[in-house]
């Protein structure tokens, strides 16, 4: 999945909801992609942009509990306080 194509914005509010002024789409999808891995932010990003499901699973080639398990995980490793500190200005960068 490109950076262009990953909805990060989307994908930040709908896990930690609106919290303060986030950082830009860019640099939030690099931070996603450091941190998440491919199916995780593919699936979190299928979600935030309410795509089909059946095209998604598909292009997974997973289940949809696997599906659930992916989002779970990834929503985890997005509300880790050492993490989420990172997608808003003025938050700690690495």
């Amino acid at each position: 999945m490109k950076i262009s194509d990953l909805a990060a914005k989307e994908i930040i509010v709908s896990v930690l909801g609106e919290r303060g002024a986030l950082k830009g789409d860019e640099e939030l999808a690099v931070i996603l992609k450091k941190r998440l891995t491919k199916k995780e932010m593919y699936a979190l990003n299928a979600k935030a942009t309410n795509a089909d499901i059946e095209a998604t699973l598909l292009k997974l080639n997973i289940d949809l509990q696997r599906y659930e398990e992916l989002i779970s995980a990834g929503t985890k490793k997005i509300k880790n306080e050492s993490v989420h500190r990172e997608f808003y200005d003025g938050g700690k960068s690495e």
